[in-house]
């Protein structure tokens, strides 16, 4: 017997409410109680008439949560795949056998007991505990694969469902091939999109230029230091492996994404900085959680083991499956990763797919499918909303659209354009997508029945992410930005705008990935920044580019990424006083410099 956990938040300006909403969170490895935040966010005006419920997943939050010391403390810098990272995997597998046993002392055999079949019908159970007859569902990325199993088994409990970023669990692809044509779709879509991007990147497509970098890569990797998420400078290897985990995990980040293409244009002239502090900043979200109550390590590797499909048997031994690994590897699709090999990609972080990370898992003895034997699709009364990202190559749109027509007889896919993975959470600095995500799942929960009908025109008009542009080595070669009105100031001062304007950009974004009060720029100088819902900014000395500074003030505004800056930009003697704003929904960024007013692309 195990507790399961769960959070009860009752309908605040209603005796009776209109009904409860059940929200599960993904990973697998997050507990739904740990996203309270978030939730309450998504589901905001709907809460004081409706009561929202939260239960913890087995093996995650306060239901008997999974503790793997080894594998929460694998370091984060460290490879998470490869034989080393599958061994201390199997270990926390066999762990989970020794620790828990029958009333007579027997030990269970727990490594499979996570599975998703069994933690659905945990949340059956306390619904049925609370006396919950119908509810609406909703589950993202993990979660919505969960509700999937949920919905197949207990239809006759459902009011409505959400699948935000979802994929399918029947037919689930083992390669995961659709990973590769997304991604390289988002990447170059991010570039298409952007003004400053079309007009630095000239001919060719950024999966073009990828794989350039990638040919080189293969033969000499790069390295370096780099400025590190928490204000320090980090060495940092650059191989392939490290370009596929940069490239899978674009998908989730948007700040990856803005800085992916130019990044690697930099380093194809021989600027290798940008590209290095990217892959440091992503490589520190890559290994063991040191907090499994935020996030079970070992969850995530007990149910990805137990029911993700595999390029090999479970049921065979630790020495067959690396036989049969490598030769699921030879067969597969031929470019279906490119501009990668396969066996390159199936070295990327056991946290983003296992391809190899469950080699040494203990052989299954219990046998729970996913779904079971015979599913049938939900009623016309129990509509299903689905949405996606057209830049998530984690869960691809592409394979939403395909599949999801299946699951009920009333189903709509919705296309959150310019968005990543479960943007509709709010953990991005995506603002926009996250307004317009809220307010469609609002919208559906209040009136199911209107699917059809349902307002969604906002998912069409998400601003698309800006980039850097480029990322120039030197002050002559920033682009200048053009002028509006007012009296020339100079080929000089209209350089010095281009400069200032991407070095705040730069300081937001560095802001937005860690969280921290302060920061190092991209080439020297540090900047301080404070606030919460409006982050105030202090430059110091920032290097952007290698022979100019710049310094000031400025603020950015989280609803809606509105910047508004002062900067002097020192270039030797010289001095330029640079004002600048824009916002997510901005085309071009506007300055002025005296009297002068320009425009560039919005940084």
């Amino acid at each position: 017997m195990i507790r399961i956990a769960f959070e009860w938040l009752p309908a605040s300006r209603r005796r009776r409410s209109l009904g409860t909403i059940v929200a599960v969170e993904g990973g697998p490895g997050f507990p739904s109680t740990g996203s309270f935040t978030e939730y309450h966010g998504i589901f905001g005006p709907l809460l004081r008439a409706r009561n929202l419920l939260l239960v913890d997943n087995r093996g995650t939050g306060h239901s008997a949560l999974i503790r793997c010391r080894m594998l929460d403390s694998y370091p984060q810098r460290a490879r998470a795949s490869g034989p080393p990272f599958a061994r201390v995997v199997g270990a926390c597998g066999r762990s989970l056998n020794r620790r828990y046993r029958t009333r007579r002392g027997t030990r269970i055999q727990a490594s499979d007991l996570f599975a998703t079949a069994y933690a659905v019908q945990d949340l059956r159970a306390v619904l049925a505990k609370l006396g919950l007859r119908r509810v609406d569902l909703y589950g993202d990325s993990y979660g919505s694969w969960f509700v999937q199993a949920f919905m197949a088994r207990f239809p006759g409990v459902l009011r409505s469902v959400i699948l935000d970023s979802t994929y399918a669990i029947r037919g689930l692809d083992p390669y995961y091939g659709s990973s590769g044509s997304s991604g390289r779709a988002a990447l170059d879509r991010v570039c298409q999109r952007d003004p400053g991007c079309v007009a630095a990147a000239g001919v060719g497509s950024a999966t073009t230029r990828l794989g350039e970098l990638i040919a080189r890569v293969r033969r000499r990797p790069l390295r370096g230091t780099a400025p590190g998420r928490h204000g320090r400078r980090v060495p940092v290897t650059i191989d392939p492996r490290h370009l596929v985990d940069l490239f899978q995990d674009s998908g989730s980040d948007p700040l990856v994404l803005r800085d992916f293409d130019a990044a690697v244009r930099a380093a194809l002239r021989g600027d290798r900085l940008p590209l290095l502090r990217l892959v440091a900043y992503d490589s520190s979200t890559n290994g063991g959680s040191p907090h499994p109550a935020f996030f079970s390590d070992g969850d995530y590797m007990a149910v990805g083991c137990t029911d993700y499909p595999q390029l090999f048997s479970l049921r065979a031994s630790p020495a067959v499956r690396r036989r049969q690994l490598r030769a699921s590897v030879r067969a597969a699709p031929a470019g279906v990763f490119a501009p990668f090999t396969t066996r390159e990609w199936v070295t990327m972080s056991g946290y983003s797919e296992t391809y190899d990370t469950c080699l040494d898992w203990p052989l299954p003895r219990h046998h729970a499918p996913v779904l079971p034997v015979r599913t049938r699709p939900l009623p016309a009364s129990v509509p299903v909303l689905v949405l996606g990202g057209d830049l998530d190559d984690l869960t691809p749109l592409s394979d939403a659209e395909r599949f999801a027509p299946t699951l009920g007889q009333r189903v709509r896919v919705i296309d959150l354009h310019n968005t990543v993975h479960v943007t509709s959470e709010g953990d991005t600095y995506l603002s926009d997508g996250a307004r317009c995500a809220r307010a469609i799942i609002r919208r559906f929960i209040t009136t199911p029945a209107r699917l059809a009908r349902l307002d969604a025109r906002c998912a069409a008009r998400i601003p698309h992410i800006h980039t850097p542009g480029s990322y120039p080595l030197t002050f002559r070669a920033a682009p200048a930005a053009a002028l509006v009105s007012g009296p020339a100031p100079g080929l000089q001062a209209r350089r010095a705008v281009t400069v200032a304007a991407r070095a705040f950009a730069d300081a937001t974004m560095q802001r937005a990935a860690s969280g921290a009060r302060t920061g190092l720029g991209l080439r020297g100088g540090f900047f301080m920044v404070k606030g919460h819902r409006l982050w105030q900014f202090r430059l110091h000395r920032i290097r952007f580019v290698r022979d100019a500074l710049v310094d000031g003030t400025g603020t950015y505004r989280v609803s809606d990424g509105a910047v508004r800056a002062t900067l002097t930009v020192a270039v030797g003697r010289r001095r330029y006083v640079v004002r600048v704003a824009w916002n997510q929904a901005s085309l071009c960024a506007r300055a002025k410099v005296g009297k002068a007013v320009l425009r560039l692309p919005a940084p």
